[in-house]
């Protein structure tokens, strides 16, 4: 397999564990807790990118060049992702809101791949 395609794959598969993961706690934070729909907006969006740079560094780091082309493509593969769901179980296409989030997703893999580059295998 290609070194960019499993990088992509990786990374991308971190995404998705950490956002279930990060899911489950936030279900529980709810269920238990007192949670308001604006500290909830506010508390996924912020995870979601953490979580995605977290993901475009993973990618970065196994790549070792062209972070930004990993992280944009990590991202991209993210944001169709959500498209499509929202396509299939919502019966929606894009609000205009939207596009703004999805570029910070973009940028926020993009960086986060970046840096990943940057980070050496060997001490």
């Amino acid at each position: 397999m290609n070194e960019r395609l499993r990088a992509i794959t990786f990374g991308v598969a971190a995404v998705v564990i950490f956002m279930l993961l990060t899911s489950l706690v936030i279900a529980l934070f709810i269920y238990f807790g007192d949670v308001t729909n604006s500290t909830l907006r506010w508390t996924t969006f912020i995870t979601s990118v953490l979580i995605l740079m977290v993901g475009g560094l993973i990618g970065g780091k196994m790549t070792m060049d062209k972070g930004w082309m990993t992280g944009v493509l990590i991202g991209a593969v993210y944001v169709f992702g959500i498209l499509i769901y929202q396509f299939l179980a919502n019966d929606q296409w894009v609000h205009h809101n939207q596009t703004l989030y999805f570029a910070i997703f973009l940028l926020a893999s993009t960086i986060g791949s970046m840096v990943g580059v940057n980070f050496r295998k060997t001490a």
